[in-house]
């Protein structure tokens, strides 16, 4: 079987075998995203660098537990990247707390975003500010991802992730037919409670515990927030629930219905003193029109801010690159 060419970019793919799916047994390199596994093949070149591994100085990525009263779980893990030198020093750090969408957990921006890699790299290029990076599990009712035969086997919370290019349905994932949309697929969906949950958590929970257990920075302008789709949601509640916690705010494909709460509720947060609002969405991403409404408001509001498009559907593909623009403006 023959395919390509390919672009430059991390691609997952698998075979299918008399209808049935099976990995490459001549790979070693594995993916997992939510409860479906895939094979990895890295494509370097100018369009992949950032993400791509390379022999610089690396940062480190923890298993933290913690728990969460809001939640009701005794433990909940999150992943944790801290830069390097971190662990010989004694600087603080300012905090990048960074959400993935449906179907992911706490390891997927580490995984299927290459988060800590993008950090190392960047970091090389002196292109950004060292910078600790925050990865929970934004699924409320799981206490950690699967894959690691923690808890019961098989979990006993699947979630489902969008399928890759090229792959039927692909770039629906979550918000095609049979699931929930991500905040902003078609103009945004209605406010979310937010008392009791995973944004409340977040700010109340996540926030402290880190500024308690790491040397942060711990004001408003050394706290940034980013996240995509569902992320991008839970983002997006967490800052206009909580004006002045975070002085950076990044939505990667995400809107929210802008109505007078919505309105009044951003308005809060400008009056704050938020230093930046990033967004950004693919052009054929199914979020594309939620995110363009919700820059448009931000702008008229009177942020300092950006919106940023590329070529792409709903799809990590978008995401690293997202990262790797966003992380620059961070703290400075």
């Amino acid at each position: 079987m023959t395919v390509g060419p390919l672009g430059e970019q991390l691609w997952g793919y698998s075979f299918t075998a008399d209808g049935v799916k099976v990995l490459d047994p001549g790979n070693a390199e594995l993916q997992r995203d939510g409860n479906r596994y895939e094979n990895l093949l890295m494509i370097s070149g100018p369009s992949s660098d950032m993400w791509d591994f390379k022999d610089v100085p690396h940062g480190q990525v923890e298993a933290i537990w913690y728990s969460s009263g809001i939640l009701k779980e005794k433990s909940r893990r999150m992943f944790v990247y801290t830069p390097p030198n971190y662990h010989t020093g004694t600087a603080k750090y300012p905090v990048l707390y960074l959400l993935h969408g449906g179907g992911g957990d706490e390891d997927a921006w580490d995984t299927m975003g290459r988060a800590n890699i993008i950090m190392d790299n960047l970091l090389a290029a002196d292109k950004i500010k060292p910078m600790i990076v925050v990865m929970p599990n934004g699924n409320a009712n799981q206490t950690v991802s699967q894959g690691y035969g923690f808890g019961p086997t098989p979990a006993v919370t699947s979630v489902t992730a969008p399928l890759p290019p090229g792959q039927a349905g692909a770039g629906r994932g979550p918000g095609g037919p049979g699931g929930a949309a991500p905040a902003g697929a078609s103009g945004g969906r209605g406010a979310q409670p937010y008392a009791g949950s995973y944004p409340e958590s977040l700010v109340k929970e996540i926030v402290p515990f880190i500024e308690h257990n790491y040397r942060v920075v711990a004001d408003k302008n050394s706290r940034a927030i980013a996240g995509l789709s569902m992320g991008a949601g839970h983002t997006i509640s967490a800052t206009n629930n909580n004006p002045g916690v975070f002085g950076y705010v990044g939505v990667f494909s995400g809107g929210g219905r802008i109505d007078e709460t919505f309105q009044k509720q951003l308005a809060a947060l400008k009056a704050s003193g938020v230093k930046y609002y990033w967004l950004g969405a693919g052009d054929a991403d199914m979020a594309h029109a939620g995110t363009v409404a919700l820059a448009e408001e931000v702008k008229k509001e009177g942020f300092a801010t950006s919106y940023h498009e590329m070529p792409g559907i709903h799809y990590w593909f978008i995401w690293r690159q997202f990262l790797s623009d966003f992380a620059p403006v961070l703290f400075r």
